[in-house]
């Protein structure tokens, strides 16, 4: 099966009229019915029923028409995003949380560099942005890809991959009243004052629709950066969401870090379906994940 015997097989179930049919595709009659009947002949089971010369699917042609449509789209949208990048027009808008920039990301630049060192003819253009900026320019196809850390959740319209998953800790100062537990539950965070790097809402919707369940008010504010954010945790003014490492004290003094029970993190690369750079961004994730594999 071919892309072209598939587009005129989508045409004749369309049109349902073999005639009607070649004309749109600008073939004769005779030779969609050749090429119909290959693909036929290919796939081992009759795609149209002829009876009492009105043309209907079988099963396997409602299957077809079905499937194939999508098959067809993918392949028209590479077939344009491959012409833009040979013609020096492709452009690739990435979108990287700015609080991930001296936390996770640590020397992204290079790994963006290297990839545009690959993709000398694409405009790569970077954004910085906050965590829950990254999620709307991802929904609103504002930017082909989002880098963030949030916990699991779906995104309708994008497709969701992860480089590397993390348990979810509650970082406290030694002022605060559960300093110094090895884990935390969301009831024991009701009446703490919280920060973090993105809305609850976009960034943590698991802890927020818990919250939202059992009936818990968190006193939660979102930072712009991770500076501010340490600066308040450091300083005992609020507790921080943040991902659990094995830490050594001597390096952040006067904060334990705390397992936030059943929670995690993931370092996600948000890629919107519908973004006329779809593949490139796909191959992005697969560049990044290589140099983020041992992270």
């Amino acid at each position: 099966m071919d892309i072209t015997q598939l587009r005129y097989f989508l045409k004749t179930a369309e049109t349902l009229n073999y005639t009607r049919a070649a004309e749109a595709m600008f073939i004769t009659r005779q030779s969609l019915r050749q090429s119909l009947g290959n693909l036929e002949a290919e796939v081992g089971a009759p795609l149209f029923s002829n009876e009492k010369n009105r043309l209907t699917l079988t099963e396997y042609g409602e299957y077809l028409a079905f499937a194939g449509q999508d098959v067809v789209k993918r392949f028209d949208d590479m077939s344009t995003e491959l012409s833009r990048l040979v013609n020096q027009r492709a452009r690739l808008r990435v979108a990287v949380s700015v609080s991930l920039l001296t936390f996770l990301l640590n020397g992204i630049e290079g790994v963006f560099k290297s990839f545009q060192d690959k993709f000398p003819h694409l405009q790569l253009e970077i954004l910085t942005l906050t965590a829950d900026e990254v999620v709307d320019a991802a929904l609103r196809g504002e930017a082909d890809c989002g880098i963030l850390l949030q916990m699991p959740c779906p995104r309708p319209g994008c497709t969701v991959q992860v480089l590397k998953s993390f348990p979810a800790a509650v970082d406290f100062g030694d002022q605060m009243p559960l300093f110094g537990r090895e884990s935390v539950t969301v009831r024991d965070l009701a009446g703490v004052p919280l920060v973090g790097m993105g809305s609850l809402e976009k960034v943590a919707l698991p802890l927020w629709e818990a919250c939202r369940r059992e009936g818990i008010a968190l006193d939660y504010q979102t930072m712009p950066n991770a500076i501010d954010a340490f600066y308040h945790i450091q300083h005992s003014l609020r507790a921080g969401l943040d991902v659990y490492f094995e830490k050594d004290e001597a390096d952040i003094p006067n904060v334990i870090s705390s397992h936030l029970s059943n929670y995690t993190w993931e370092l996600a690369l948000l890629c919107p379906d519908a973004s006329p750079s779809a593949h490139l961004a796909r191959l992005l994730c697969r560049h990044l994940e290589d140099a983020y594999r041992s992270l």
